[in-house]
Formats: structure tokens, C-alpha cells, sequence
């Protein structure tokens, strides 16, 4: 496999070449592929088209209501259009009752009948579901209906422009939403270049581009977690089937950020799967743990990517990660799309630490075995409103997720602005300032907050642009000013100083190493700006913990965890369950993701009133390993601490950086941020650290 010259990125090296799909505009359907191909498909994929053909929403027309009620785990958003695809392969195959078929054209035109829209979500996945019934169904419609449906579709041109920020989720899922009317459309329609040329022209190469190039090294991406996962392969088909289709190929523009996108959705996934052995996620800002459509589009998005850059390592890797969910929505893409997969290399040449230091994530695992120990750290900037106030916020994993954020996904009312959204409901630090305000959340200020103690709201609303999101300094909240990866440990720092408002906070950095394969030593230097502005370390978690003195137990199924305070000494150590503070609750009215709602917390406060503060906390997943603060005059003195001893290790902490002492080796921890192969920018991305990053 070559690679371009000084870089790790590999050239491109599909099985299907682009333009391989050109000749579907002499005929309908287009969106299935050539003549012949959805034929070649089913017998090449016999059980694969059993499962398509079998789909019960076929005979419902995509009945949305019905088929959530069957299963939770749809999302309104894929039933029609999983359904109308299903329809569309069968038909080919062959043939659908007409019944089946009217009943699809009559749900589109229900949508035509809605008038020209511009909503946010609403209007794309209506458009796409249109499209979509116009090209599977093209014969079996009226020519009268086809104006009818082309005639509705054109005027989103104009008045459709809500969903462009290029930060969110539902700008990606726009873009495949207009390659589809461009191609659906083609021939028939007028103004179905338009389609193609705002979408790959406007939105992706002036838009969604520049945010990639600034700050995709690592292949991170600007939303929160739950949502890019399926925005981003939502992205990854409308380019691929731009590829396929015209030769128009979109990877090649940002070729850093789609193949490191590969170790980063390796990275992001907990090691342990379900029951069913589909794939877990954290949630990182809104979401949920339920398992949905949004998990298979991590898989998709891989699976794609790893065929364009076939024959490299992390596509070689990916191979390893295949196994297909039970939704009906994840066969399509295994069916349009997949291909034979390559000889797998093995896990570990995949390195067990990631950063994606333009978004400020790192993800880190103890190996790549379903029983590792698993870690994730968020510092970065502000750029969507599915973010939390989380800066400097961290998760662990073993078997269960042990350590997580708490609450459950609401966008409005009081338990989302109070509690799920806000520093609270995060494994992070409070400072309480009486009397500060957080005004204008995201509902537009419907909903009276209250203060939490936690970070601040500096900014009105979400930016448009890229160059309109560099004009606001208020969204650099954080900053990751360290990393460093070694088999043996994992170093980062994060500086969160920024997230909070100067009139109560000075500095807070915090530093973890992660001594693999099971203990985390976490060191936070705060100082604030009057010693009664009291602080608060966070902790949160499913079940509820036992404190036993200075050690906390944590258990969640067959994961456990223990904490041990070391500083601040003689600190308050207490936990609490629900959803509330300083005397008021913030529930959240039941819906499906209540069932994997974290409400138990533990709060760490120091036992006296001071500006700065030490907090020492020493975890493990594995045991309560043996601890001891080492001190001017020794081991158990009372002099000033010096460094800490956590079993053979030695730790001694700068400012930032330090000195890891073991075996009789002694190793430096970095002040700077040393970036591995797959996590360096090559097309321009930045990084978004503090310094000259040191590449590694």
C-alpha cells in the first residue's frame, strides 16, 4: 500500500473505482446502484437479502409509530427510509404487490401535502424520504405526482436553511440528504444539478471542509458524541456514492481526516460488547446507552472508509470489526456497500491511546481484549449545542461503564438546564460563587436555572461558519496541554481554567496518568479566586458506591472500581443519589433512556477553606493498590508531599508534566503533546493544545 510522500496517509485503493456507477441515470432506481447490481448483491448475500426481504415495515409502508412500538431501538428518523429501500431491493428482486407499493407513494405525497418546509430536521427527512420513493418507485408513479413531488422538492432551495452550521450533525445528514434528490431526480428535474452542486460545492467544500481541515487531525469531529456517530457516516455515504456515481471523490479533500477517522472509531467503542454483540458507546453530551441505529453508522462509516483506503493498516484492522447488529436499518449499507474483507491485522498494531486533539478527546484502553480497562478525557472547545459543560470531564470502563456522566437526554425544561447538560452531572469540578447566573440556555432562556457551582456560559448560540467561530474567543474552554502514550502508561493534562467564569476560578489543570493495564493516578492543582468559594471534585456512577474512610467502591455488574482520596487530607467524602442541589431536584420524566440513568455521585471536598488546592485520588479497576504520599523527610513525614507511591510506581507531578519512576526506569512525563501516526494532521488540520506540539 503506498503512501504519500512524509505521511501516514495511504493512497486510495477502492474495489470499486470511481465513476463505476455512472450509467444509473439511464435508468431507475439510481440510489441501489447500476442495472443487474441489486440482483448480484442478493445472491452474493442470500441470508442478508432474507433478513431485507423479510422486514415487516415492507407491508406497513414504513409505519413509524408501529414499528417503534415493536422496538425501541428504531429511531423515527430510519423507519420509513429503511423500509422504503427494503421495498425498493425487493421489488427489483422480485416484484412487490401494488398495494405495498401505493401505500409508499401515498406517504410521500403526505409529505409533499405538508407545503415547503424550513424545519430543523424535520425538513431533510422529509425530502430524503421522497426522493427516495420517487427513484424505487418511479414507474408506479403518475407523471402528474412526479411534478407534484419535484415541484415540492425544488423551492427547498431557496427557502431550506435551517440545518448548515457546519459544527452539526444535521448539516452531514443535509449534505446526503440533497445528493440523493440531485441523483433521484437527475434527468427529470430541472434544478437537480443545483441539488448536487449546493450540497458538494456549498455545504461540504466551503461549509463542512474548512471545520474538517481545522480540526479533524485524529479524525475527531466538532458534535458531541452520540450525534456524530451517525452524522458522520451520513457524510461517508453521500461522498461514496458521489464517488461511485460521478468520480466526484470528497475523501481526497481532507485524506487525513478520513483515514485517522478509522482509529478514532476503533478508538471510541467500550471493549466489552452486549448480550447480542453489538458494539457500546459512551455518551458524551447528549445521548443515550440504549442500543440504536447510531451504533451500526459507526460500523458503516469504518467499513467504507477502510474499503477506500484498502490494504493499509487501520483498514486492515478495522477487518477485525465486522460483526453486523440485529436492526433492520444496519443490513442496507452491508448490503450496498460491503465488500469481501481483507486479511485482518491484528489488534495490536493498533496503538491502545488516541487523540483527537482538535476536538480534545483522548480515549485510551489497557489492550484490545473485551475484559481491558477503558478511559476516555474530554478538553476542548465549544462548537455545538449538543455539548456539555464537561471540560476536563473523564470516564471509565471495565465490563460496565463505572465511572460516566449522569442524567438522562432531554433538549429543554429543567432536568436537561439544571442538571444534564450543566458541570453537575459531569466527572469534573464545582466552584460555587453565590449569586452567579446562567441565563439563555439552549431553549432561549424558557426554563429558570439555577447555579451549580460548575462551568459558564459565555456565549449566545452556536456558530454558522468557521471564520465566524474563530471571531469568538468565549469558545476556547479548554485545552489540552499535554499527551504522551508509551505501552506502559498513558500521560494527559487538561486545562480547564478557561471553561469557568475569572471571576471565581484562577487555574485548574489536571493531570492523569494511566498506569496500564488498570490504575489511574489524577492530580488537580485548583486555585480560586477567594478561599470561600467552595470546591467540589465529582464522581458519578450507576449503582451505589460504598465509602469505607478514604476509599470509595464502585460496582456495576461484573465491573468494580476503588477510589482512594489522598489529598486534600482529611477531606469530606460523601455520596448522594438524584438528580438535585442546594436543596432542589431536577427529575427527569420517564422515556427509554431512563432505564441506564446514572444518578449516584460522590462528592470530595477539602476540609478547609483555602484559594489553592491539591486533590490526589488513585483508582484502579483491578484491587485497591497500595498507596503512600511521600513527603520532605520521608515516606509517612509531615513535610511538604513530594510525590506519590501507588504500588511500585512512583509519581511526581509538575505543574504540568512530572517524572514516572519504576523498575528502576525513570521516565519523564511530557509538557508538550506528542502525536502518534494516526493522530497527526497532514492536510492542515491544528491541533488544539497549548504550545508547539512535539510529534512522536
Amino acid at each position: 500500500m503506498s503512501s504519500r510522500a512524509g505521511s501516514a496517509i495511504p493512497e486510495p485503493a477502492p474495489l470499486v473505482a470511481n465513476g463505476a456507477w455512472a450509467n444509473v441515470f439511464l435508468q431507475h432506481p439510481r440510489l441501489l446502484g447500476p442495472a443487474g447490481y441489486v440482483h448480484h448483491q442478493a445472491k452474493a448475500k442470500p441470508q442478508l437479502y432474507s433478513a431485507i426481504r423479510n422486514d415487516e415495515t415492507i407491508a406497513t409502508a414504513g409505519d413509524i409509530k408501529r414499528a417503534m412500538a415493536a422496538d425501541p431501538a428504531r429511531h423515527s428518523f430510519e423507519v420509513f427510509q429503511t423500509a422504503a429501500f427494503s421495498a425498493g431491493i425487493v421489488r427489483q428482486v422480485e416484484g412487490l404487490p401494488t398495494v405495498w407499493i401505493e401505500a409508499f407513494v401515498n406517504a410521500a405525497l403526505e409529505r409533499v401535502a405538508r407545503g415547503v418546509t424550513n424545519l430543523h430536521q424535520h425538513s431533510w427527512v422529509w425530502m430524503t424520504d421522497v426522493a427516495l420513493v420517487y427513484d424505487l418507485f418511479f414507474e408506479r408513479i403518475s407523471p402528474a405526482d412526479r411534478q407534484r413531488m419535484i415541484a415540492w422538492l425544488n423551492p427547498h432551495l431557496e427557502t431550506f436553511r435551517d440545518d448548515e452550521s457546519p459544527f452539526h450533525n444535521s448539516c452531514l445528514s443535509k449534505i446526503l440528504c440533497y445528493v440523493r434528490c440531485a441523483y433521484a431526480t437527475w434527468g427529470e428535474n430541472p434544478r437537480a444539478r443545483e441539488f448536487r452542486d449546493y450540497t458538494l460545492r456549498k455545504l461540504y467544500e466551503v461549509d463542512v471542509l474548512p471545520v474538517l481541515v481545522e480540526f479533524g487531525a485524529g479524525g475527531g469531529w466538532t458534535e458531541c458524541g452520540w450525534y456524530q456517530r451517525h452524522c458522520v457516516w451520513h457524510l461517508v455515504e453521500a461522498l461514496e456514492l458521489a464517488r461511485r456515481v460521478e468520480g466526484y471523490d470528497g475523501f481526497q479533500k481532507a485524506p487525513s481526516f478520513f483515514y485517522q477517522r478509522l482509529a478514532y472509531d476503533l478508538a471510541q467503542s467500550y471493549p466489552t460488547p452486549r448480550a447480542d454483540g453489538t458494539e457500546r458507546f459512551p455518551e458524551e453530551g447528549d445521548g443515550g446507552d440504549a442500543y440504536w441505529w447510531g451504533d451500526e453508522s459507526v460500523r458503516h462509516a469504518r467499513t467504507v472508509l477502510a474499503q477506500y483506503f484498502r490494504g493499509s493498516p487501520l483498514a486492515r484492522a478495522v477487518a477485525n470489526q465486522r460483526a453486523a447488529g440485529p436492526l433492520p436499518a444496519a443490513r442496507l449499507p452491508n448490503f450496498l456497500y460491503e465488500e469481501p474483507a481483507e486479511e485482518p491485522l491484528p489488534m495490536e498494531t493498533v496503538p491502545t491511546a488516541h487523540l483527537a486533539a482538535g476536538v480534545g478527546k483522548v480515549y485510551a484502553r489497557s489492550d484490545w481484549s473485551p475484559e481491558a480497562t477503558w478511559f476516555r478525557f474530554e478538553c476542548g472547545p465549544y462548537f455545538s449545542a449538543h455539548q456539555h459543560y464537561d471540560v476536563n470531564h473523564f470516564e471509565v470502563f471495565r465490563g460496565e461503564p463505572l465511572l460516566t456522566e449522569s442524567g438522562e437526554y432531554r433538549w429543554g425544561g429543567p432536568h436537561a438546564l439544571n442538571w444534564y447538560v450543566r458541570t453537575i452531572a459531569h466527572n469534573s469540578l464545582l466552584v460555587h460563587l453565590p449569586g452567579e447566573s446562567w441565563t439563555r440556555m439552549r431553549d432561549g432562556g424558557g426554563t429558570k436555572t439555577e447555579n451549580d457551582g460548575g462551568q459558564a456560559k459565555r456565549w449566545d448560540w452556536v456558530s454558522y461558519s468557521l471564520e465566524e467561530w474563530k471571531s469568538h474567543p468565549e469558545y476556547q474552554r479548554g485545552r489540552i496541554i499535554a499527551y504522551q502514550s508509551r505501552p506502559e502508561y498513558l500521560y494527559v493534562a487538561g486545562d480547564g481554567t478557561a471553561a469557568y467564569g475569572p471571576e471565581k476560578l484562577r487555574s485548574w489543570i489536571r493531570q492523569i496518568v494511566f498506569l496500564r493495564p488498570h490504575t489511574f493516578v489524577i492530580f488537580d492543582r485548583v486555585e480560586v479566586v477567594k478561599p470561600e468559594y467552595e470546591k467540589t471534585w465529582l464522581l458519578h456512577m450507576q449503582q451505589e458506591p460504598e465509602i469505607a474512610g478514604h476509599v470509595v467502591t464502585v460496582t456495576n455488574g461484573p465491573g468494580r472500581l476503588t477510589m482512594q482520596t489522598l489529598l486534600p487530607e482529611r477531606a469530606s467524602i460523601e455520596k448522594a443519589e438524584g438528580y438535585g442541589y442546594r436543596g432542589v431536584e431536577f427529575e427527569a420524566p420517564r422515556n427509554h433512556h431512563s432505564e441506564f440513568s446514572r444518578r449516584w455521585r460522590v462528592e470530595v471536598k477539602p476540609a478547609e477553606a483555602q484559594a489553592e488546592d491539591l486533590f490526589l485520588h488513585v483508582l484502579s479497576t483491578e484491587g485497591v493498590p497500595e498507596t503512600a504520599l511521600i513527603r520532605e523527610g520521608g515516606e509517612g513525614g509531615a513535610g511538604r508531599v513530594l510525590c506519590v507511591r501507588v504500588g511500585e510506581c512512583e509519581l511526581r507531578f509538575h505543574r504540568v508534566g512530572g517524572v514516572l519512576s519504576w523498575d528502576g526506569r525513570k521516565d519523564a512525563l511530557t509538557a508538550e503533546v506528542e502525536l502518534g501516526a494516526f493522530e497527526r494532521g497532514v492536510g492542515g488540520e491544528r491541533s488544539n493544545v497549548a504550545g508547539d506540539e512535539k510529534r512522536g
